[in-house]
């Protein structure tokens, strides 16, 4: 069920609401920290606080973020849900009170990358001094290459770590008993030489059962695709795997083979040797819009984390499912099986939704990301304060 979206007036209110007691507690800041308003100058008060305050705050304050997380009004407005945000019906981009986006854009300028909220900020070259998103029409004349860039808009933001992280947390979590989670950071080939050595170790111990490992991992340093793979390994023969499955995201109908393909063939044959070719099986899903130069940027696709995410958590829940199936079933029952597991890309008959559909899932998981970081920074301060009482 698509979220209730409030109106850009009602939105707008929450913003104005956030915005005066962002005012109100920066000018108790300032009031009780005149040592630390090194950007004041000769400024009138009211120009300082409008300019500036929230820079210095920044600038001079351990752990920003989280300081301002410690008051309810902060922690509530960012992470509030997407039924309470309004995003512009061209664009998809949420509307952000001013002192809003300059706390998301400060905090990634200014503070560690665990405090870079997912998809809420532009890159630093993009901001003014005082935090606020820089107009296109500001950028120099001769950078086409920032101006044509997805980063201008919430909907088409590459992820960051924080990102991969929280997917990676969900996932592992299916993991038990002979079903085995490699989301991890570095490349498919790494996972490939560990799955090797733990079923080798397996093997020395005496396991009979076998065991099934859901990869997601970037293909390679050059290669910054992800790819998600379900390897299932017989203990007594650690050097080969019985059955191999991957999967790609691009927009491409099965048959014919994804983009990443050849990667896909390249990691397994060094790792387990060219046989290994005859016995890969393509279960790629034509998820992933092929973004085209010159197509507004707000329409590009970056939301293959989430893809790939969706792909893995379908390969394990269907491990812990219907095992046998995964063993000895078709590739297109796995196939649908799979689709049926994926209910934010796929409808009930399993047919494919619509770019609109799609995009609208992607959304609401991109606000999602930058709210479920919030609330574990929040859950995180009160954790701390309760130990310190």
């Amino acid at each position: 069920m698509e979220p209730d979206i409030p109106t850009q007036v009602a939105a707008g209110k929450a913003n104005a609401r956030f915005e005066r007691k962002m005012k109100k507690y920066l000018r108790k800041w300032v009031r009780n920290h005149e040592e630390r308003t090194l950007l004041k100058f000769d400024q009138p008060p009211k120009d300082y606080l409008a300019n500036d305050a929230l820079r210095d705050f920044f600038l001079s304050t351990g752990q920003p973020l989280l300081k301002l997380l410690k008051h309810r009004f902060a922690a509530r407005h960012l992470s509030r849900p997407a039924s309470e945000v309004y995003f512009d019906e061209v664009t998809g981009d949420p509307l952000f009170a001013p002192s809003e986006q300059r706390i998301y854009n400060l905090a990634r300028r200014m503070d560690s990358e665990r405090m870079h909220i997912p998809f809420r900020s532009v890159h630093p070259v993009k901001q003014t001094a005082a935090g606020d998103t820089a107009p296109i029409d500001t950028y120099p004349p001769e950078s086409q290459e920032i101006r044509y860039n997805s980063g201008n808009h919430f909907s088409s933001r590459p992820a960051n770590s924080n990102v991969f992280d929280e997917n990676s947390r969900r996932c592992s979590a299916k993991a038990g008993g002979n079903l085995h989670i490699l989301f991890k950071r570095g490349f498919m080939e790494d996972r490939l030489q560990e799955i090797k050595s733990l079923t080798t170790g397996m093997q020395q111990t005496g396991e009979t059962l076998p065991q099934f490992f859901v990869i997601c991992s970037r293909h390679s340093l050059k290669e910054g695709h992800y790819g998600v793979s379900l390897v299932i390994m017989d203990p007594a023969n650690p050097d080969f795997p019985k059955r191999v499955i991957v999967c790609d995201t691009l927009l491409k109908e099965l048959p014919h083979h994804p983009r990443w393909w050849n990667h896909f063939v390249g990691e397994y044959s060094l790792v387990f040797g060219n046989a290994v070719v005859e016995i890969l099986e393509d279960l790629s899903h034509p998820l992933q819009k092929v973004n085209i130069k010159g197509d507004h940027p707000y329409r590009h696709d970056w939301d293959c984390p989430y893809y790939a995410s969706g792909m893995a958590n379908a390969l394990a829940d269907l491990v812990n499912e219907d095992s046998a199936l995964v063993l000895a079933g078709s590739a297109q029952a796995i196939h649908d099986a799979m689709k049926d597991r994926m209910p934010d890309y796929y409808r009930s008959s399993l047919e494919i939704k619509d770019r609109q559909g799609i995009q609208l899932a992607n959304r609401l998981k991109r606000w999602n990301s930058g709210r479920d970081l919030v609330q574990n920074l929040t859950e995180e301060i009160s954790r701390k304060s309760a130990y310190e009482r």
